[in-house]
């Protein structure tokens, strides 16, 4: 198989008719920024205003694990709205075909399906902790990849027009 030229690449990175791979790749690059603005909200606010992170990777006062359990759920409460945005923005631009629904009901439908996989993922991790005894960033990572996964199939069936 012969590699796609520059031109073929800029179209498909500009345009939404393109091979399943080259989707699931610009996916995968939105889903990854997303991700990085969720990872590092949390991990900024885990630091300073809520801390969240085990006791090994910070100087100070050790964080006990429900201080720790309950801060992370409020650092991804926080962080969710911001990368949800981006995440949506970045879906409706380079990914999928808007146009199912009304921009609204489409914003709304993509927020909920989001919020409901990410938010599993938030209750999940404290659990984690708890039950199997995982650091943060692990339980942090477990919620990403799972929703990951969740929210591509949504997207791509339910969201979006294609």
């Amino acid at each position: 198989m012969k590699f796609p030229n520059r031109e073929t690449l800029t179209r498909w990175f500009l345009t939404r008719n393109t091979p399943v791979f080259v989707q699931i790749a610009k996916y995968g690059a939105s889903g990854a920024i997303g991700a990085a603005i969720l990872v590092g909200t949390v991990l900024a606010l885990s630091l300073s205003l809520f801390p969240a992170l085990d006791s090994s990777l910070i100087d100070g006062e050790p964080v006990s694990d429900a201080l720790r359990q309950r801060n992370l759920i409020i650092n991804n409460i926080i962080a969710f709205p911001l990368a949800n945005l981006v995440v949506y923005l970045l879906n409706a631009w380079l990914v999928f075909t808007p146009g199912r629904h009304s921009r609204g009901k489409e914003f709304a439908i993509f927020t909920l399906i989001t919020a409901l996989s990410h938010f599993t993922g938030i209750l999940a991790g404290p659990f984690l902790i708890e039950r199997f005894g995982i650091t943060t960033i692990v339980a942090q990572l477990s919620l990403v990849t799972t929703s990951t996964l969740v929210n591509f199939l949504c997207r791509k069936f339910i969201v979006f027009a294609r």
